[in-house]
């Protein structure tokens, strides 16, 4: 059984902290750390950093991972399908460069899932909501599930919408999307080639392209809620959560 492609996408220029897949975390760098957990994976086959940045690429060729520069892509998902399209593995998997703290396993759950839903075009994680202000928030993204763990729908907003006067908690319904994908990659290179989809630009959420286009997405729940790197202040975070 051959093994997936593992991508972990990772440019320089991020908005909030600028060059953070090279922030140390323990005597390697943060994209270093990424790529020895998706290594970890029993699913894993190949193992690859796709960067915009020849400082990335070294650094993780350096760790001895493999890196390819894609050049300037809109978003990871096109820079993941850069790499996919040179390569013949039948799934790819689409880790962020900024969650090494990321169960291997979890990542193994959505290939498997890929693996006994051949209809499926794509699988990813969620779990439940801590409360009513994360189904607020706008910065959170929810997903509802059918009655087979398929995603009917990812939104910002507090879904699901709820009767007025109806004593009914509209979080119990949702759950909150984590950004990990498992990909067939016949599904993956159809979907870097549509253009931006009408709910895709009004949500801000790409994945709902692939629901425009009637691509099934396969949903595994998880109790684990990730923890990333989107600031300075967060990477203390997890350096604390790495020593212990």
């Amino acid at each position: 059984m051959a093994g997936a492609l593992v991508v972990i996408p990772a440019r320089y220029g991020s908005s909030r902290f600028p060059g953070k897949a090279l922030a140390d975390l323990h005597g390697r760098p943060l994209v270093v750390r990424v790529a020895e957990r998706a290594a970890a994976m029993r699913e894993a086959g190949a193992v690859v950093v796709a960067t915009d940045d020849p400082r990335i690429r070294d650094a993780v060729e350096a760790a001895g991972f493999a890196a390819e520069l894609t050049g300037e892509h809109a978003t990871g998902t096109d820079r993941v399908g850069a790499v996919a399209a040179r390569r013949t593995a039948e799934f790819v998997v689409n880790l962020q460069g900024d969650e090494p703290l990321l169960d291997p396993a979890e990542a193994d759950r959505l290939v498997a899932l890929l693996r006994g839903d051949p209809t499926a075009g794509l699988a990813t994680l969620a779990h439940p909501l801590a409360d009513a202000d994360e189904w607020r928030d706008p910065n959170v993204v929810k997903v509802l599930l059918d009655r087979r763990g398929r995603a009917l729908y990812f939104s910002r907003a507090p879904l699901p919408g709820i009767f007025p006067g109806r004593a009914v908690r509209g979080e119990q319904f949702a759950l909150r999307h984590v950004g990990i994908y498992a990909w067939r990659r016949a599904a993956l290179l159809d979907f870097v080639a549509w253009p931006a989809t009408p709910l895709e630009t009004a949500e801000g959420l790409e994945q709902l392209r692939a629901l425009e286009h009637g691509l099934p997405i396969v949903v595994a729940r998880t109790e684990s809620r990730p923890v990333g790197v989107d600031t300075p202040e967060d990477l203390e975070r997890v350096r604390r959560l790495w020593s212990a």
